[in-house]
Protein backbone atom coordinates (compact mmCIF):
# COMPACT_ATOMS: atom_id res chain seq x y z
CA UNK A 1 0.00 0.00 0.00
CA UNK A 2 1.32 3.44 -0.98
CA UNK A 3 0.69 6.46 1.27
CA UNK A 4 1.38 10.19 0.88
CA UNK A 5 1.02 12.74 3.69
CA UNK A 6 1.25 16.55 3.61
CA UNK A 7 2.32 18.20 6.86
CA UNK A 8 2.25 21.94 7.57
CA UNK A 9 4.21 23.00 10.68
CA UNK A 10 3.99 19.40 11.89
CA UNK A 11 0.20 19.20 11.48
CA UNK A 12 -1.27 16.63 9.08
CA UNK A 13 -3.24 18.51 6.39
CA UNK A 14 -3.68 15.94 3.62
CA UNK A 15 -3.38 12.16 3.49
CA UNK A 16 -3.75 9.85 0.51
CA UNK A 17 -3.51 6.08 0.30
CA UNK A 18 -3.65 3.71 -2.62
CA UNK A 19 -3.57 -0.09 -2.79
CA UNK A 20 -0.82 -1.12 -5.18
CA UNK A 21 -2.77 -4.29 -6.00
CA UNK A 22 -5.86 -2.35 -7.10
CA UNK A 23 -5.49 -0.60 -10.43
CA UNK A 24 -6.78 2.98 -10.46
CA UNK A 25 -8.20 4.19 -13.78
CA UNK A 26 -9.43 7.75 -13.13
CA UNK A 27 -7.60 10.05 -15.54
CA UNK A 28 -6.67 7.22 -17.91
CA UNK A 29 -7.41 7.74 -21.61
CA UNK A 30 -8.73 4.85 -23.73
CA UNK A 31 -9.73 3.86 -27.19
CA UNK A 32 -13.15 2.43 -26.39
CA UNK A 33 -15.83 0.67 -28.41
CA UNK A 34 -19.50 1.63 -28.13
CA UNK A 35 -21.55 -1.45 -27.21
CA UNK A 36 -24.93 0.14 -26.52
CA UNK A 37 -26.45 3.59 -27.20
CA UNK A 38 -29.19 5.17 -25.05
CA UNK A 39 -30.55 8.00 -27.25
CA UNK A 40 -33.09 9.18 -24.69
CA UNK A 41 -30.32 9.82 -22.14
CA UNK A 42 -27.72 11.09 -24.65
CA UNK A 43 -25.40 8.42 -23.32
CA UNK A 44 -23.80 5.11 -24.20
CA UNK A 45 -22.06 2.10 -22.69
CA UNK A 46 -18.47 1.77 -23.84
CA UNK A 47 -16.08 -1.18 -23.61
CA UNK A 48 -12.70 0.03 -22.31
CA UNK A 49 -11.33 -3.40 -21.46
CA UNK A 50 -12.60 -3.57 -17.89
CA UNK A 51 -14.85 -6.06 -16.13
CA UNK A 52 -17.82 -3.76 -16.73
CA UNK A 53 -18.54 -1.38 -19.58
CA UNK A 54 -18.03 2.32 -18.85
CA UNK A 55 -20.87 4.85 -18.98
CA UNK A 56 -20.43 7.80 -21.35
CA UNK A 57 -22.73 10.84 -21.18
CA UNK A 58 -22.65 13.80 -23.57
CA UNK A 59 -22.52 16.32 -20.73
CA UNK A 60 -19.92 14.61 -18.52
CA UNK A 61 -16.94 16.89 -17.86
CA UNK A 62 -13.95 16.68 -15.56
CA UNK A 63 -13.99 20.37 -14.70
CA UNK A 64 -16.69 22.63 -13.26
CA UNK A 65 -19.56 22.59 -15.75
CA UNK A 66 -20.99 25.84 -14.36
CA UNK A 67 -17.85 27.67 -15.48
CA UNK A 68 -17.43 25.81 -18.76
CA UNK A 69 -21.05 26.49 -19.73
CA UNK A 70 -20.15 30.15 -20.24
CA UNK A 71 -18.16 29.11 -23.29
CA UNK A 72 -21.34 27.87 -24.93
CA UNK A 73 -19.56 24.78 -26.25
CA UNK A 74 -20.79 22.03 -23.94
CA UNK A 75 -21.98 19.05 -25.98
CA UNK A 76 -25.63 18.02 -25.64
CA UNK A 77 -25.70 14.91 -27.89
CA UNK A 78 -23.56 11.88 -28.50
CA UNK A 79 -23.06 11.37 -32.20
CA UNK A 80 -22.10 7.70 -31.96
CA UNK A 81 -23.58 4.35 -32.86
CA UNK A 82 -23.02 0.79 -31.75
CA UNK A 83 -19.64 -0.53 -32.86
CA UNK A 84 -18.00 2.92 -33.16
CA UNK A 85 -14.63 3.53 -31.54
CA UNK A 86 -14.36 6.62 -29.33
CA UNK A 87 -11.61 8.49 -27.51
CA UNK A 88 -12.65 8.65 -23.86
CA UNK A 89 -11.26 9.38 -20.42
CA UNK A 90 -12.25 7.74 -17.12
CA UNK A 91 -13.55 10.38 -14.70
CA UNK A 92 -14.87 8.12 -11.94
CA UNK A 93 -13.76 4.72 -10.67
CA UNK A 94 -15.95 1.66 -11.31
CA UNK A 95 -17.81 0.05 -8.40
CA UNK A 96 -19.06 -3.46 -7.70
CA UNK A 97 -22.30 -2.70 -9.53
CA UNK A 98 -21.37 0.04 -12.01
CA UNK A 99 -18.72 0.57 -14.65
CA UNK A 100 -16.42 3.58 -14.81
CA UNK A 101 -17.85 7.00 -15.62
CA UNK A 102 -16.39 8.25 -18.90
CA UNK A 103 -16.07 11.57 -20.71
CA UNK A 104 -15.42 12.28 -24.37
CA UNK A 105 -13.96 15.65 -23.37
CA UNK A 106 -10.38 14.97 -22.32
CA UNK A 107 -8.80 16.89 -19.45
CA UNK A 108 -5.04 16.50 -18.96
CA UNK A 109 -3.71 18.08 -15.75
CA UNK A 110 -0.20 19.44 -15.38
CA UNK A 111 1.57 21.40 -12.68
CA UNK A 112 0.50 24.79 -13.99
CA UNK A 113 -2.38 24.27 -16.39
CA UNK A 114 -5.14 21.83 -17.28
CA UNK A 115 -5.32 21.14 -21.01
CA UNK A 116 -8.72 20.36 -22.59
CA UNK A 117 -8.23 19.70 -26.31
CA UNK A 118 -11.96 19.51 -27.16
CA UNK A 119 -13.42 22.43 -25.14
CA UNK A 120 -13.07 26.10 -26.17
CA UNK A 121 -12.46 27.68 -22.78
CA UNK A 122 -9.84 29.83 -21.02
CA UNK A 123 -10.01 30.02 -17.23
CA UNK A 124 -8.09 30.53 -13.99
CA UNK A 125 -8.35 28.62 -10.72
CA UNK A 126 -10.71 30.23 -8.21
CA UNK A 127 -7.92 29.90 -5.63
CA UNK A 128 -6.09 32.72 -7.47
CA UNK A 129 -7.96 35.82 -6.27
CA UNK A 130 -5.56 38.57 -7.32
CA UNK A 131 -7.20 40.25 -10.34
CA UNK A 132 -3.86 41.36 -11.80
CA UNK A 133 -2.45 37.83 -11.66
CA UNK A 134 -5.64 36.43 -13.17
CA UNK A 135 -5.53 38.90 -16.05
CA UNK A 136 -1.89 38.06 -16.83
CA UNK A 137 -2.57 34.35 -16.80
CA UNK A 138 -5.60 34.68 -19.08
CA UNK A 139 -3.50 36.75 -21.49
CA UNK A 140 -0.74 34.11 -21.51
CA UNK A 141 -3.13 31.20 -22.00
CA UNK A 142 -5.05 32.97 -24.75
CA UNK A 143 -1.89 33.89 -26.63
CA UNK A 144 -0.17 30.50 -26.42
CA UNK A 145 -2.99 27.99 -26.57
CA UNK A 146 -2.28 25.47 -29.36
CA UNK A 147 -5.56 25.93 -31.27
CA UNK A 148 -8.44 28.43 -31.04
CA UNK A 149 -10.84 25.64 -30.10
CA UNK A 150 -8.93 23.99 -27.27
CA UNK A 151 -9.18 24.90 -23.60
CA UNK A 152 -6.70 25.82 -20.88
CA UNK A 153 -7.22 26.44 -17.15
CA UNK A 154 -4.46 27.95 -15.02
CA UNK A 155 -3.96 25.98 -11.81
CA UNK A 156 -3.07 27.54 -8.45
CA UNK A 157 0.66 26.83 -8.91
CA UNK A 158 0.63 28.97 -12.08
CA UNK A 159 0.42 32.14 -9.97
CA UNK A 160 4.09 31.83 -8.89
CA UNK A 161 5.35 30.13 -12.06
CA UNK A 162 7.57 31.70 -14.70
CA UNK A 163 5.81 32.47 -17.95
CA UNK A 164 8.29 30.32 -19.84
CA UNK A 165 7.45 27.30 -17.64
CA UNK A 166 3.75 27.70 -18.42
CA UNK A 167 4.46 27.96 -22.14
CA UNK A 168 6.73 24.90 -22.03
CA UNK A 169 3.98 22.91 -20.32
CA UNK A 170 1.42 23.95 -22.94
CA UNK A 171 3.81 22.84 -25.69
CA UNK A 172 4.34 19.56 -23.87
CA UNK A 173 0.57 19.02 -23.75
CA UNK A 174 0.30 19.63 -27.48
CA UNK A 175 2.86 16.92 -28.17
CA UNK A 176 1.19 14.58 -25.64
CA UNK A 177 -2.24 14.97 -27.25
CA UNK A 178 -0.84 14.45 -30.75
CA UNK A 179 0.87 11.28 -29.53
CA UNK A 180 -2.42 10.06 -28.03
CA UNK A 181 -4.19 10.67 -31.35
CA UNK A 182 -1.49 8.73 -33.20
CA UNK A 183 -1.87 5.81 -30.78
CA UNK A 184 -5.65 5.96 -31.16
CA UNK A 185 -5.43 5.76 -34.94
CA UNK A 186 -2.89 2.93 -34.91
CA UNK A 187 -4.59 0.79 -32.23
CA UNK A 188 -6.53 -2.11 -33.75
CA UNK A 189 -9.11 -2.31 -30.96
CA UNK A 190 -9.92 -1.34 -27.38
CA UNK A 191 -6.74 -0.19 -25.64
CA UNK A 192 -5.25 2.04 -22.94
CA UNK A 193 -3.60 5.08 -24.55
CA UNK A 194 -2.42 7.08 -21.51
CA UNK A 195 -2.27 6.41 -17.75
CA UNK A 196 -2.40 9.10 -15.08
CA UNK A 197 0.58 7.82 -13.10
CA UNK A 198 0.97 6.53 -9.55
CA UNK A 199 -0.07 8.24 -6.32
CA UNK A 200 3.34 9.73 -5.47
CA UNK A 201 3.87 11.57 -8.74
CA UNK A 202 0.20 12.63 -9.06
CA UNK A 203 0.41 14.18 -5.60
CA UNK A 204 3.72 15.92 -6.32
CA UNK A 205 2.26 17.28 -9.55
CA UNK A 206 -0.91 18.57 -7.86
CA UNK A 207 0.35 19.68 -4.44
CA UNK A 208 3.96 20.80 -4.73
CA UNK A 209 4.56 24.56 -4.65
CA UNK A 210 7.07 27.07 -3.33
CA UNK A 211 5.92 26.56 0.28
CA UNK A 212 7.13 22.92 0.36
CA UNK A 213 10.56 22.65 2.02
CA UNK A 214 11.27 18.93 1.92
CA UNK A 215 9.98 15.62 0.57
CA UNK A 216 10.72 12.57 2.74
CA UNK A 217 10.27 9.06 1.37
CA UNK A 218 11.29 5.55 2.39
CA UNK A 219 12.29 4.21 -1.02
CA UNK A 220 15.62 5.05 -2.62
CA UNK A 221 14.40 4.39 -6.18
CA UNK A 222 11.38 6.68 -5.68
CA UNK A 223 13.68 9.36 -4.22
CA UNK A 224 15.90 9.28 -7.33
CA UNK A 225 12.91 9.47 -9.66
CA UNK A 226 11.49 12.38 -7.67
CA UNK A 227 14.79 14.24 -7.90
CA UNK A 228 14.85 13.78 -11.68
CA UNK A 229 11.21 14.85 -11.99
CA UNK A 230 11.71 17.98 -9.87
CA UNK A 231 14.80 19.07 -11.79
CA UNK A 232 12.84 18.88 -15.05
CA UNK A 233 9.56 20.39 -13.84
CA UNK A 234 10.25 22.75 -10.94
CA UNK A 235 11.87 26.15 -11.10
CA UNK A 236 12.91 26.17 -7.41
CA UNK A 237 14.77 23.42 -5.61
CA UNK A 238 13.10 21.10 -3.10
CA UNK A 239 15.09 18.80 -0.83
CA UNK A 240 14.32 15.09 -1.29
CA UNK A 241 15.38 12.88 1.64
CA UNK A 242 15.31 9.10 1.72
CA UNK A 243 14.78 7.50 5.14
CA UNK A 244 14.66 3.80 4.39
CA UNK A 245 15.09 2.66 8.01
CA UNK A 246 12.12 2.64 10.34
CA UNK A 247 8.52 3.68 9.66
CA UNK A 248 8.44 7.18 8.15
CA UNK A 249 4.74 7.67 8.91
CA UNK A 250 5.26 6.73 12.55
CA UNK A 251 8.34 8.93 12.89
CA UNK A 252 6.42 12.05 11.84
CA UNK A 253 3.31 11.18 13.85
CA UNK A 254 1.20 10.47 10.77
CA UNK A 255 0.28 6.90 11.70
CA UNK A 256 -1.31 7.88 15.01
CA UNK A 257 -3.24 10.68 13.27
CA UNK A 258 -4.54 8.27 10.63
CA UNK A 259 -5.77 5.92 13.35
CA UNK A 260 -7.80 8.82 14.76
CA UNK A 261 -9.30 9.46 11.32
CA UNK A 262 -10.88 6.02 11.38
CA UNK A 263 -12.75 6.71 14.61
CA UNK A 264 -16.39 7.69 14.93
CA UNK A 265 -15.66 10.47 17.46
CA UNK A 266 -13.16 13.33 17.14
CA UNK A 267 -11.89 15.11 20.25
CA UNK A 268 -11.55 18.89 19.96
CA UNK A 269 -8.62 20.60 21.75
CA UNK A 270 -10.71 22.19 24.53
CA UNK A 271 -13.02 19.27 25.28
CA UNK A 272 -15.73 19.47 22.62
CA UNK A 273 -16.34 16.57 20.24
CA UNK A 274 -17.42 15.82 16.69
CA UNK A 275 -19.40 12.68 15.93
CA UNK A 276 -19.14 11.64 12.27
CA UNK A 277 -21.69 9.22 10.86
CA UNK A 278 -21.69 7.88 7.31
CA UNK A 279 -24.94 6.99 5.57
CA UNK A 280 -25.60 5.82 2.04
CA UNK A 281 -26.83 9.24 0.88
CA UNK A 282 -24.83 11.70 3.00
CA UNK A 283 -22.42 12.26 5.86
CA UNK A 284 -23.72 13.73 9.13
CA UNK A 285 -21.47 15.55 11.60
CA UNK A 286 -22.77 16.37 15.09
CA UNK A 287 -21.02 18.98 17.25
CA UNK A 288 -21.14 18.48 21.05
CA UNK A 289 -19.76 20.67 23.84
CA UNK A 290 -18.94 17.51 25.87
CA UNK A 291 -16.32 18.50 28.53
CA UNK A 292 -15.83 22.08 27.27
CA UNK A 293 -17.32 24.50 29.82
CA UNK A 294 -15.53 27.68 28.74
CA UNK A 295 -13.87 30.35 30.84
CA UNK A 296 -16.99 32.42 31.51
CA UNK A 297 -20.50 31.87 32.81
CA UNK A 298 -21.88 33.04 29.46
CA UNK A 299 -23.42 29.98 27.75
CA UNK A 300 -23.66 31.72 24.36
CA UNK A 301 -19.94 32.53 24.38
CA UNK A 302 -19.02 28.96 25.41
CA UNK A 303 -21.15 27.48 22.63
CA UNK A 304 -19.77 29.97 20.11
CA UNK A 305 -16.17 29.06 20.97
CA UNK A 306 -16.97 25.35 20.66
CA UNK A 307 -18.63 25.82 17.27
CA UNK A 308 -15.72 27.93 15.97
CA UNK A 309 -13.26 25.23 17.01
CA UNK A 310 -15.49 22.60 15.46
CA UNK A 311 -15.83 24.45 12.13
CA UNK A 312 -12.06 24.55 11.64
CA UNK A 313 -11.66 20.89 12.58
CA UNK A 314 -14.55 19.80 10.35
CA UNK A 315 -12.84 21.33 7.31
CA UNK A 316 -9.67 19.41 8.21
CA UNK A 317 -11.47 16.12 8.85
CA UNK A 318 -13.47 16.29 5.60
CA UNK A 319 -10.27 16.90 3.66
CA UNK A 320 -8.24 14.19 5.41
CA UNK A 321 -10.98 11.56 5.25
CA UNK A 322 -11.76 12.54 1.64
CA UNK A 323 -15.47 12.76 2.42
CA UNK A 324 -17.47 13.55 -0.73
CA UNK A 325 -21.08 14.26 -1.64
CA UNK A 326 -23.60 15.87 0.69
CA UNK A 327 -22.48 16.74 4.23
CA UNK A 328 -24.84 18.01 6.94
CA UNK A 329 -23.37 19.60 10.08
CA UNK A 330 -25.41 20.02 13.26
CA UNK A 331 -23.76 22.82 15.23
CA UNK A 332 -24.79 23.59 18.83
CA UNK A 333 -27.66 26.09 18.84
CA UNK A 334 -26.64 29.75 19.15
CA UNK A 335 -28.96 32.73 19.62
CA UNK A 336 -26.78 35.49 18.17
CA UNK A 337 -27.12 35.68 14.32
CA UNK A 338 -23.64 37.22 14.08
CA UNK A 339 -22.21 34.16 15.80
CA UNK A 340 -23.96 31.91 13.26
CA UNK A 341 -22.44 33.89 10.40
CA UNK A 342 -18.97 33.82 11.96
CA UNK A 343 -19.03 30.02 12.37
CA UNK A 344 -20.04 29.57 8.71
CA UNK A 345 -17.34 32.07 7.64
CA UNK A 346 -14.71 30.01 9.48
CA UNK A 347 -15.90 26.88 7.68
CA UNK A 348 -15.74 28.68 4.32
CA UNK A 349 -12.24 30.04 5.01
CA UNK A 350 -10.89 26.69 6.16
CA UNK A 351 -12.32 24.81 3.18
CA UNK A 352 -10.87 27.38 0.75
CA UNK A 353 -7.50 25.60 0.87
CA UNK A 354 -9.12 22.29 -0.12
CA UNK A 355 -8.11 21.42 -3.68
CA UNK A 356 -11.37 19.52 -4.12
CA UNK A 357 -14.31 21.73 -5.05
CA UNK A 358 -16.39 22.48 -1.94
CA UNK A 359 -19.52 24.55 -1.41
CA UNK A 360 -20.88 25.75 1.97
CA UNK A 361 -24.45 27.05 2.40
CA UNK A 362 -25.67 29.46 5.12
CA UNK A 363 -26.81 28.10 8.47
CA UNK A 364 -30.49 27.25 8.76
CA UNK A 365 -32.79 28.24 11.62
CA UNK A 366 -32.24 24.79 13.12
CA UNK A 367 -28.49 25.33 13.33
CA UNK A 368 -27.72 23.03 10.40
CA UNK A 369 -25.11 23.75 7.73
CA UNK A 370 -25.18 21.96 4.40
CA UNK A 371 -22.02 21.59 2.36
CA UNK A 372 -21.09 19.61 -0.71
CA UNK A 373 -17.70 18.29 -1.73
CA UNK A 374 -16.91 16.76 -5.09
CA UNK A 375 -16.32 13.02 -4.88
CA UNK A 376 -12.75 12.21 -5.95
CA UNK A 377 -11.59 8.67 -5.38
CA UNK A 378 -12.56 6.59 -2.36
CA UNK A 379 -13.11 7.81 1.17
CA UNK A 380 -10.32 6.93 3.58
CA UNK A 381 -12.41 4.58 5.70
CA UNK A 382 -13.38 2.48 2.68
CA UNK A 383 -9.68 1.98 1.88
CA UNK A 384 -8.44 1.19 5.39
CA UNK A 385 -11.46 -0.57 6.92
CA UNK A 386 -13.42 -3.68 5.93
CA UNK A 387 -17.03 -4.39 6.95
CA UNK A 388 -17.47 -6.34 10.16
CA UNK A 389 -18.43 -9.93 9.24
CA UNK A 390 -20.82 -10.05 12.21
CA UNK A 391 -22.72 -6.76 12.03
CA UNK A 392 -22.15 -6.11 8.28
CA UNK A 393 -21.62 -2.41 8.81
CA UNK A 394 -24.46 -1.85 11.28
CA UNK A 395 -21.90 -1.14 14.05
CA UNK A 396 -23.96 -3.13 16.60
CA UNK A 397 -24.99 -6.66 17.46
CA UNK A 398 -28.32 -7.95 18.76
CA UNK A 399 -29.07 -7.70 22.47
CA UNK A 400 -29.26 -10.84 24.63
CA UNK A 401 -33.01 -10.25 24.98
CA UNK A 402 -33.63 -10.27 21.24
CA UNK A 403 -31.26 -13.21 20.66
CA UNK A 404 -33.14 -15.21 23.32
CA UNK A 405 -36.45 -14.24 21.70
CA UNK A 406 -35.26 -15.65 18.34
CA UNK A 407 -33.99 -18.84 20.01
CA UNK A 408 -37.27 -19.42 21.88
CA UNK A 409 -39.28 -18.96 18.70
CA UNK A 410 -37.29 -21.73 17.02
CA UNK A 411 -37.43 -23.98 20.11
CA UNK A 412 -41.23 -23.94 20.05
CA UNK A 413 -41.19 -25.37 16.54
CA UNK A 414 -38.52 -27.96 17.44
CA UNK A 415 -40.37 -29.23 20.51
CA UNK A 416 -43.59 -29.65 18.54
CA UNK A 417 -42.00 -32.92 17.46
CA UNK A 418 -42.83 -35.46 20.22
CA UNK A 419 -39.68 -37.45 19.34
CA UNK A 420 -37.50 -34.51 20.35
CA UNK A 421 -36.44 -34.89 23.97
CA UNK A 422 -33.67 -32.27 24.20
CA UNK A 423 -32.01 -29.35 22.43
CA UNK A 424 -28.46 -28.02 22.62
CA UNK A 425 -28.15 -24.29 21.85
CA UNK A 426 -24.71 -23.09 20.78
CA UNK A 427 -23.94 -19.35 20.86
CA UNK A 428 -20.95 -17.03 20.81
CA UNK A 429 -18.99 -16.90 24.14
CA UNK A 430 -20.10 -13.32 24.78
CA UNK A 431 -23.75 -14.25 24.26
CA UNK A 432 -23.25 -17.39 26.39
CA UNK A 433 -22.08 -15.28 29.34
CA UNK A 434 -25.21 -13.14 29.15
CA UNK A 435 -27.77 -15.89 28.47
CA UNK A 436 -26.40 -18.35 31.05
CA UNK A 437 -26.85 -15.96 33.97
CA UNK A 438 -30.13 -14.40 32.87
CA UNK A 439 -33.71 -15.59 33.20
CA UNK A 440 -34.33 -15.44 29.46
CA UNK A 441 -35.88 -18.90 29.10
CA UNK A 442 -38.21 -19.01 32.10
CA UNK A 443 -41.18 -18.24 29.85
CA UNK A 444 -40.70 -21.60 28.11
CA UNK A 445 -42.91 -23.58 30.51
CA UNK A 446 -45.86 -25.92 30.59
CA UNK A 447 -46.61 -28.17 27.68
CA UNK A 448 -43.79 -26.67 25.58
CA UNK A 449 -41.07 -28.10 27.84
CA UNK A 450 -42.81 -31.02 29.51
CA UNK A 451 -40.14 -33.69 29.83
CA UNK A 452 -37.67 -31.71 27.66
CA UNK A 453 -34.03 -30.81 28.38
CA UNK A 454 -32.45 -27.55 27.24
CA UNK A 455 -28.66 -27.02 27.21
CA UNK A 456 -26.62 -23.91 26.40
CA UNK A 457 -23.02 -24.12 25.15
CA UNK A 458 -20.42 -21.67 23.82
CA UNK A 459 -18.35 -21.72 20.62
CA UNK A 460 -16.17 -19.02 19.09
CA UNK A 461 -17.17 -20.32 15.65
CA UNK A 462 -20.67 -18.90 16.11
CA UNK A 463 -21.11 -15.21 15.22
CA UNK A 464 -22.45 -12.84 17.92
CA UNK A 465 -25.70 -12.32 15.99
CA UNK A 466 -26.27 -16.00 15.34
CA UNK A 467 -26.92 -19.33 17.09
CA UNK A 468 -27.16 -23.08 16.38
CA UNK A 469 -29.73 -25.52 17.77
CA UNK A 470 -29.17 -29.26 17.70
CA UNK A 471 -32.28 -31.32 18.46
CA UNK A 472 -31.81 -34.71 20.18
CA UNK A 473 -34.02 -37.71 20.88
CA UNK A 474 -33.69 -40.54 23.40
CA UNK A 475 -32.62 -40.62 27.03
CA UNK A 476 -28.82 -40.85 26.58
CA UNK A 477 -27.28 -37.50 25.57
CA UNK A 478 -23.75 -36.37 24.75
CA UNK A 479 -23.31 -32.66 25.38
CA UNK A 480 -20.29 -30.30 25.11
CA UNK A 481 -18.07 -30.00 28.20
CA UNK A 482 -18.91 -26.33 28.65
CA UNK A 483 -22.69 -26.82 28.33
CA UNK A 484 -25.02 -25.75 31.14
CA UNK A 485 -28.54 -27.04 31.79
CA UNK A 486 -31.08 -24.23 31.43
CA UNK A 487 -34.34 -26.10 32.07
Amino acid sequence: MCSVALLEDGVLKEFYVEDRNVSRITGNIYKGRVVNVLPGLSSAFVDIGGRRNGFLSAADMLEDRSALSHSGSLPTKLNVKEGDYVLVQAVKEPTETKGARLSANLSIPGRYVVYMPTVDFIGVSNKITDEGARAKLIETLTKFRPTPTCGLIARTAAKDARRSDIIDEIEYFTKTYNRILEQYNSASGVSLLSADGDLVFRTVRDVLNSTVDEIVCNNELVARKLNDYLQENLAHSVKVTCQSEGDVLKRYGVLSEVEKLLKHKVELPHGGTLVIDYTEALTVIDVNSARFVGNTADREQTVFETNCEAAAEIARQVRLRNIGGMIVIDFIDMHDPLHNEEVVDILVRETASDRTRTRVLPMTELGLVQMTRKKTGSELQSLLLVPCPHCHGAASTVSPNFLARKIKSQLVDIFDDPMCSAAIITVNPAAFAALARGAYFETLTGSQLAGKLLYLSASAEVAPNSFRICARSGVVLTVPDNAVLLV
